[in-house]
């Protein structure tokens, strides 16, 4: 799953969470706003103690130490947090890059399907017109060959000649 907010890439990690140092240079990167100041903050810590608690299995915070491959690594609920608490203008643009990368159509595949889908239908709709051809031609056939069989049969038996 890859963001793109403010023309900065929002890298995550193998579990899932998101940078929080890229979304800090996504907001502007004031120091107001490091993530060290937002993860003091005391309604982080209680989400954060409630995140933890729940059934997902997944640390909602998440810090590695060093230079090149570091960083604070967050859960998508303390993304959201982390752009409220930056101003209103951020946290709308979090918020419609999600929807749009959640509700994003592949279109390229959607159409593949649907291509492949109209062609079965047309292959069944020329599948069920050939069955009903035939069915149609059955009907003629076997009406023609029952009064053949029946003229057939009525020749075979043998006549003694009375008519009554």
């Amino acid at each position: 799953m890859q963001l793109l907010i403010n023309n900065t890439t929002i890298t995550t990690d193998n579990e899932g969470r998101f940078s929080l140092n890229d979304l800090h240079k996504a907001s502007g990167s004031h120091a107001k706003h490091k993530p060290s100041q937002f993860l003091k903050l005391d309604s982080v810590i209680a989400v954060a103690e409630i995140l933890s608690g729940s059934d997902n299995h997944l640390k909602p915070i998440s810090k590695i130490r060093g230079r090149y491959n570091g960083g604070t690594w967050v859960c998508k609920e303390l993304v959201y947090k982390y752009a409220m608490w930056i101003n209103a203008e951020f946290e709308v643009k979090v918020i419609q890059t999600f929807d749009r990368l959640i509700n994003k159509i592949d279109a390229p595949a959607t159409m593949d399907a649907l291509n492949e889908l109209t062609m079965k239908i047309e292959c069944d709709k020329a599948t069920a017109s050939e069955c009903g051809k035939a069915l149609a031609h059955y009907k003629k056939v076997k009406k023609h060959n029952q009064d053949k069989w029946i003229e057939s049969v009525k020749s075979a038996q043998l006549s003694l000649g009375f008519e009554g």
